[in-house]
C-alpha cells in the first residue's frame, strides 16, 4: 500500500470517529440502563451533551482534514482543499440528520415538539455541525472572521449562539429560551443558505 493510499484510508477512518464514538458510547449507556425497544431520552442527552465525545470527534475530524490536504501536492492542493471542505459540509449535514433522528427515536417517533426541544437542549447536536461548517470555510479560505457582512459567517455564528440562548435565557424562562434558540437556528440556516450578493461590475447598475 502506497503512502498516499494509507493517508487516504486514515483520513476516511478519522472522519467516521465522531459517529463511531457517539454510537459506541450510546450503546454502552443503553446497555447499562437496560436495553429497551426505544432509546432512553437520558441516554440520548448524555451522549449528545458529553464534552469528551465532542472533543474527540472534533479533534479526529481536524486531523483528517489536515491529512487530506497535506497528502496533495502543491499543484492540486487548492482543489483538494475544496474537496475537503465539501466533505466537512456533508459530515455536518449527516450529523444534523442523525442527531435529529436519534432525538425522534428516543421519543418513539412521536411528540415532535419534545423531539425538537431535546435536539436543541442536547447542545452539541448544533455546535458540532456548525463547527464543521466553520472549519470547511477555514479550509477553503472562503470564510473571513473579520468580515461580518458575509451572510454565511453570520449564519454560523447565530447557530452557535442557539445553545447559549437555551442555557442563559432558559434558566429564567424555559419557553423563552427555547423560542429564542429556535429563532436563532432558523435565522442562521436562512443566512447560510442565502446566496451572497456579488458586487456589480464597473459600468453596471
Amino acid at each position: 500500500m502506497s503512502s498516499s493510499d494509507f493517508r487516504g484510508d486514515a483520513a476516511a477512518l478519522l472522519y467516521l470517529v465522531p459517529f463511531i464514538a457517539c454510537g459506541a458510547y450510546g450503546v454502552y449507556l443503553w446497555a447499562r440502563s437496560g436495553i429497551s425497544i426505544l432509546l432512553p431520552t437520558t441516554v440520548y442527552l448524555a451522549v449528545a451533551r458529553d464534552p469528551y465525545v465532542f472533543l474527540v470527534g472534533s479533534f479526529a475530524v481536524m486531523v483528517a482534514a489536515a491529512i487530506d490536504i497535506s497528502s496533495a501536492d502543491s499543484a492540486s492542493r487548492q482543489a483538494k482543499a475544496k474537496s475537503t471542505g465539501s466533505i466537512l459540509q456533508s459530515l455536518a449535514v449527516a450529523s444534523l440528520i442523525l442527531a435529529f433522528l436519534g432525538a425522534w427515536y428516543s421519543n418513539g417517533f412521536l411528540h415532535l415538539t419534545t423531539t425538537v426541544t431535546d435536539f436543541i437542549v442536547a447542545r452539541y447536536t448544533i455546535i458540532f455541525p456548525a463547527m464543521l461548517v466553520l472549519l470547511s470555510y477555514l479550509v477553503t479560505a472562503q470564510f473571513k472572521v473579520q468580515s461580518l457582512r458575509n451572510p454565511k459567517a453570520l449564519g454560523v455564528i447565530l447557530i452557535l449562539l442557539a445553545p447559549a440562548a437555551v442555557y442563559e435565557v432558559g434558566r429564567r424562562d424555559t419557553a423563552g429560551g427555547l423560542a429564542l434558540a429556535l429563532v436563532l437556528v432558523i435565522a442562521g440556516i436562512w443566512l447560510f443558505l442565502r446566496r451572497a450578493q456579488t458586487p456589480a461590475e464597473p459600468g453596471q447598475k
